[in-house]
């Protein structure tokens, strides 16, 4: 893909994004996905902000990380009514110059592939926080685990510093604890591999609708 020089600029949405066009809606949906998953990839980051570190970096780590899973499989919704579409997008796209032509399968590929952890992620503490699952979690937690509480007089001073524990345990209930280590790593590596790869494919699509609709940017 050709690089594009940092521009902004005004764009008619109506024009852009016509009423009642399948293919208009799901680029639509997908342009406001990417957005998403790029604030929630950019909040994982392991540097301080300090307004949203009040409990801990690494609550706020976990929190954009469990949101980036939900993301992932709303994309991965916005990907596969994009392929049925009755107006074949894919069909069009696959005369465009590589790499567009490749992104929509590629990232319905790279999907799939990860849609049993993505899924199981969101269903247990992404999307939904799972009773069962915390349930199940806390039964693993050792009995001298000691965290932290913080109370104060206002909203701000009070953190349940604690409940990191219980997200982490709620992920890893089922892996040995000597494993557990590897197997976050794991689960954050292909994730954010995978984050990453969305981003790009989306950007990728965008640019091939636009040539496909004979769009200027």
């Amino acid at each position: 893909m050709h690089s594009i020089k940092t521009k902004i600029c005004h764009i008619n949405v109506s024009e852009w994004f016509p009423p009642n066009d399948p293919i208009a809606t799901s680029i639509a949906r997908l342009c406001v996905l990417r957005e998403d998953l790029y604030l929630e990839l950019r909040g994982t980051v392991d540097e301080p902000i300090p307004p949203l570190d009040e409990c801990s970096t690494d609550w706020r780590e976990i929190h954009f990380f469990r949101n980036s899973v939900r993301t992932l499989l709303e994309i991965r919704s916005a990907i596969e009514t994009l392929k049925k579409s009755e107006t074949d997008f894919a069909s069009v796209l696959s005369l465009q110059p590589a790499p567009l032509n490749g992104a929509l399968q590629d990232l319905s590929d790279a999907l799939e592939e990860a849609h049993t952890i993505i899924k199981k992620l969101r269903n247990e503490v992404g999307g939904h926080l799972s009773h069962q699952a915390l349930g199940e979690a806390l039964q693993r937690i050792a009995p001298e685990t000691s965290c932290l509480l913080q109370m104060g007089d206002k909203a701000k001073e009070i953190h349940y510093k604690f409940a990191l524990e219980f997200i982490g345990a709620t992920m890893l209930r089922h892996v040995e604890f000597v494993e557990a280590e590897n197997e976050w790593e794991d689960i954050l590596s292909k994730t954010y591999a995978l984050g990453f790869k969305a981003i790009s494919s989306i950007d990728m699509l965008f640019v091939a609708y636009s040539r496909i609709r004979n769009l200027s940017i």
